[in-house]
């Protein structure tokens, strides 16, 4: 998949609405209505329909118009769409060798630092001019596009108080596949990135609190 098209998917299922519809129509296995939908989430058709032209503008669902056995109008029925398979190379094999190359503590420092100058990168593409300091809402939006396209799959909660917190969760880990039999770097590595976006924001934030596998599969931490 494309990195636009990737991150069009990840723009899509940022939003906790369209991510429960998908996941209700993917959980289903079947073709799903918008009265089904409605009914199971409680949530109004009206607020349905955009939501759900989002998740197939991004290629997530696809939707085809049944007409009635009775008297009445058509329904409109959703299905979540196929992925295509990746094209090129699977590079797990070369990912478990570097990992076998960070053995010491200073070499999982020096992975941490170049990590997080890998996240710094990532947010400052499509940023702003140097010396531009950006509201908060677009400042968050430039380090979700980042998390996106790094594979975190993040979703964002605004934290009571003052200060701005925010708790950021992670469900998902561009390097999950690897955690089992290293954990330790898995982790510093992802540590790393995480910071090195938040840095590289205007103003830059902090990670405040970071909480590896908070749940199963899931990451979270609190920045500033």
């Amino acid at each position: 998949m494309p990195d636009t098209k990737a991150l069009e998917v990840h723009k899509a299922l940022a939003d906790d609405t369209r991510y429960r519809l998908y996941r209700y129509v993917g959980l289903a296995g079947r073709p799903v209505s918008i009265r089904e939908m409605s009914r199971r989430l409680s949530l109004h058709p009206n607020t349905l329909r955009p939501h759900l032209r989002r998740l197939e503008e991004a290629g997530l669902v696809s939707r085809e118009v049944r007409k009635s056995a009775s008297v009445g109008r058509p329904q409109t029925m959703y299905s979540v769409r196929e992925q295509e398979a990746e094209e090129g190379r699977d590079y797990r094999l070369l990912a478990e060798m570097l990992c076998g190359v960070v053995r010491t503590a200073r070499q999982r420092d020096q992975a941490k630092e170049l990590a997080g100058q890998w996240g710094a990168y990532l947010v400052a593409q499509g940023g702003p001019k140097p010396g531009v300091r950006l509201p908060a809402r677009r400042n968050l939006a430039l380090l979700q596009e980042a998390m996106a396209r790094a594979g975190f799959e993040p979703r964002f909660r605004r934290l009571p108080g003052p200060g701005g917190s925010i708790e950021v969760t992670l469900r998902d880990c561009p390097f999950r596949e690897l955690a089992d039999d290293h954990r330790d770097l898995v982790c510093t590595l992802h540590r790393g990135l995480v910071e090195g976006m938040l840095g590289g924001l205007k103003p830059p934030m902090s990670v405040r609190e970071f909480r590896p596998f908070a749940e199963r599969g899931i990451c979270r931490l609190r920045a500033d």
